[in-house]
């Protein structure tokens, strides 16, 4: 009767800490799994931090102003042609963002094909041979002034796309310069320029193209009300690659002389969220952008 008692006991013992080993692994492996969501969630708090927090400063790359005293002038009235470059980018939080603002800079300067420029010092060193060149001109062509200008500036941010500007001017003489205002969206995410076809639809372009024109065409109206000819022809007219989102929609940059005269300056076409025809065209990525205005 004792050796039974006994085997049950034992029996029983091996019971429970065969439960228990079971128990122990199960909250083990539970807590494994807690722990790789915890790392998982820390690392997606990081991310989100890091884009909610570009910090930005003024980079200059290249900023230098020579006058040269013309050949024409005499006694004490002085006459100058003056050559100035002004070039700045900005410094970011984030070394990639840097460089990618930079190189959208680069690439708005113009630079030939066959000059290759790999880094920022390379590109100091374009600027200070072009600055050397624009005075030879101005010297030997009398120029009045030679003025070039990149301003590089944030804008803001929403959700996982920062915006920035590239202002442009360039003056090389005459009754005025010509400028213009490139925005560079980012995916802060990707870490890559948003272009207008990851946007919209291939399929839609014409009736995106179409949006716009109806947009356009209808701010040239007579006192009447009644339409009149446009600046640009239908036949002509095109979407532009340079956009910005508003809280409004979507819209869309001219330069000037693209859609109107100088004096008009840059024009805007947006395309709001509100409406129905914007949001069937755009692609799912970029749904959330009219995510909270009414069907």
């Amino acid at each position: 009767m004792k050796k039974l008692f006994i085997a049950v006991l034992v029996a029983g013992v091996m019971g429970l800490t065969a439960c228990h080993d079971k128990d122990t692994q199960k909250q083990a492996e539970t807590i494994a799994q807690l722990n790789e969501q915890v790392a998982t969630l820390q690392k997606q708090v990081a991310d989100l931090a890091e884009n909610q927090m570009i910090r930005v400063e003024p980079e200059v790359l290249f900023q230098k102003t020579e006058k040269i005293p013309s050949s024409t002038s005499e006694g004490n009235d002085q006459e100058w042609h003056q050559v100035q470059f002004d070039i700045t980018t900005l410094k970011t939080s984030s070394d990639w963002l840097t460089e990618l603002l930079l190189n959208e800079v680069i690439k708005r300067f113009g630079v030939d094909k066959n000059i290759k420029i790999d880094n920022k010092q390379q590109f100091i060193e374009f600027l200070q041979h072009n600055m050397a060149d624009a005075l030879k001109e101005a010297k030997e062509y009398e120029m009045s002034a030679y003025e070039t200008q990149m301003l590089t500036e944030y804008l803001g941010q929403r959700e996982n796309i920062a915006t920035f500007t590239i202002f442009s001017h360039n003056y090389t003489g005459g009754a005025h310069g010509l400028y213009g205002t490139d925005f560079v969206l980012v995916d802060l995410k990707k870490k890559v320029v948003i272009k207008v076809e990851d946007i919209f639809v291939k399929s839609a372009q014409d009736k995106l193209k179409s949006l716009l024109w109806e947009r356009y065409r209808n701010q040239y109206r007579n006192e009447q009300g009644e339409l009149i000819e446009p600046f640009m022809s239908k036949d002509d007219f095109y979407v532009s690659e340079n956009v910005y989102f508003s809280r409004e929609g979507i819209t869309f940059v001219y330069p000037p002389y693209a859609l109107g005269s100088y004096a008009e300056g840059e024009k805007e076409l947006t395309l709001s969220f509100y409406e129905n025809d914007l949001k069937s065209i755009l692609t799912p990525e970029f749904q959330f952008l009219a995510k909270d205005t009414p069907e």
